[in-house]
């Protein structure tokens, strides 16, 4: 999101400014951050991004609980937006499971017919095409859906759009949509605390992850971790900025991601944000989530290729949670 700029904004509409020590563009009422932070042989780190928009001086500390669905009600509003039921279709309908403990619901057809089991989001910020009407009528029928199951969720949403390209997937869409805690959009990955389960299971931050038709109807709903806040108290812990988090961090992504069979790849930051976690104790965070084009060069095994990277950090210590 863009950063405003309060004073001497009609001095700065038209202008740009550019520095030698990298690059900083500022153009409108909008800050451009373009330069090179850390190199090692032939890969290095860029930041190429629109500065966020001011984090809150503080967060308080919350408490959540799971809200739990009533599988009745639930599968009554699952009636309302389903496709019709296709003869030798299977599906998966669970409420708050054993078996899946982190979703607070899971409704899918087995064998991916309305696209994958979908719950995590590592893309840029993709909006709403307005001038798609297949889009609008998804993007509505989604709101009408999260609305009926009572959560409170960011809107615009995070990622309208297309599941893929070729056969089934082009007539899906797919739809992210960040869960909110304290008005504040929750991150569309999970994290890693010191209090993550022993075999690896991360932290289940909030989210909400579903699969349109064409025509409006709901193929896939993964409801992640819904919550509301149970206890608030004030904290006067500072939000840490953002580029000095990334700073503080630069020397281990390169020693972890850019050596060995990695030699020669990129990261070039494209967004960053702030955002809410959940760790495994149900206690609510604020975090600097950021992405990556990262490029892989072509070795031995592989061809080259560039693919979005998530990396989030607790806004409170800095500390690498994603």
């Amino acid at each position: 999101m863009s950063w405003k700029i309060r004073i001497w904004s009609a001095l700065l509409i038209g202008l740009t400014i550019q520095l030698v020590c990298g690059c900083i563009i500022i153009a409108g009422a909008e800050t451009h951050i373009s330069k090179r932070i850390a190199t090692l042989g032939e890969s290095y780190i860029d930041i190429d991004v629109d500065a966020p928009a001011e984090p809150p001086t503080t967060v308080p500390r919350m408490k959540v609980e799971r809200i739990r669905f009533k599988r009745k009600e639930i599968k009554e509003v699952l009636d309302k937006y389903r496709p019709a039921p296709q003869k030798g279709e299977s599906w998966q309908f669970e409420i708050s499971s054993s078996l899946n403990p982190d979703f607070g619901l899971i409704w899918c057809e087995e064998d991916g017919l309305y696209g994958p089991f979908w719950c995590y989001e590592n893309a840029l910020h993709i909006p709403l095409d307005e001038t798609d009407e297949s889009l609008r009528v998804a993007d509505m029928t989604a709101r009408a859906f999260l609305n009926e199951l009572g959560l409170p969720y960011e809107y615009p949403f995070y990622v309208v759009a297309p599941m893929g390209e070729e056969d089934r997937d082009a007539e899906l869409i797919r739809i992210a949509a960040r869960l909110t805690i304290d008005g504040i959009p929750c991150n569309t990955t999970i994290g890693w605390t010191r209090y993550s389960n022993g075999g690896g299971n991360g932290d289940a931050t909030p989210g909400a992850f579903l699969t349109m038709t064409r025509d409006g109807k709901l193929g896939t709903a993964i409801i992640r971790n819904p919550v509301n806040i149970i206890e608030c108290l004030d904290d006067t812990t500072p939000i840490r900025d953002w580029e000095s988090i990334l700073e503080a961090d630069k020397e281990r992504i390169m020693d972890r991601f850019c050596t060995g069979e990695n030699a020669g790849s990129t990261f070039t930051l494209k967004q960053v944000q702030f955002v809410m976690m959940v760790d495994a104790r149900q206690n609510a965070y604020p975090a600097w989530t950021y992405i990556f084009d990262r490029y892989m060069p072509a070795n031995n095994n592989r061809d080259s290729y560039t693919y979005h990277y998530q990396i989030t950090y607790d806004a409170w210590t800095g500390e690498p949670v994603w």
